[in-house]
């Protein structure tokens, strides 16, 4: 099922995250996105991880459009999508890469950049020629819990 050195959820040291932590890496991918001076007509979440992050990103650069791509098939409805548009498409977590690959094939044709709020380890294709923006690097491996997966007193108090 995992191989004994892979960050999973079942095995690893957890790390939580704050809704704090999450707005400041926000607001650094938001950043960065800026002073590059590019823009883009929509955003392109990849769910489960990306969807609050899209939605975050999209308030800070001012952008009303949002897509999903399922995670589970990794297809995007095309249809939706037009040949002249920029797509930012967003992620909560760079972490093995698999995601990123096929998500990034799928897309093919059209024009996008990627962006994460975390990366596990940085690689020397951190960037991807500017197409890729990440707000922190996590030189750990450690599962990385975020607010929105985190149970709260009410989930817990239904469960018992």
């Amino acid at each position: 099922m995992f191989k004994s050195d892979e960050v999973n959820e079942y095995s690893s040291p957890k790390e939580y995250y704050s809704w704090k932590q999450i707005e400041s890496l926000v607001k650094k991918v938001a950043n960065k996105m800026l002073s590059s001076n590019k823009s883009y007509d929509a955003i392109l979440g990849i769910t489960n991880g990306g969807i609050i992050p899209a939605r975050l990103i999209a308030r800070e650069l001012g952008i009303s459009h949002i897509l999903f791509i399922s995670v589970r098939c990794k297809k995007l409805n095309k249809e939706e999508m037009f040949d002249s548009k920029k797509y930012l498409v967003v992620d909560d977590i760079y972490d093995t890469g698999d995601t990123y690959s096929v998500v990034s094939n799928e897309m093919g044709k059209f024009d996008c950049d990627f962006a994460f709020l975390m990366r596990r380890f940085a690689n020397n294709d951190d960037d991807a020629g500017g197409k890729i923006y990440v707000g922190e690097i996590l030189n750990h491996k450690r599962w990385i819990v975020f607010p929105w997966e985190q149970k709260t007193d009410v989930e817990n108090s239904r469960n018992h």
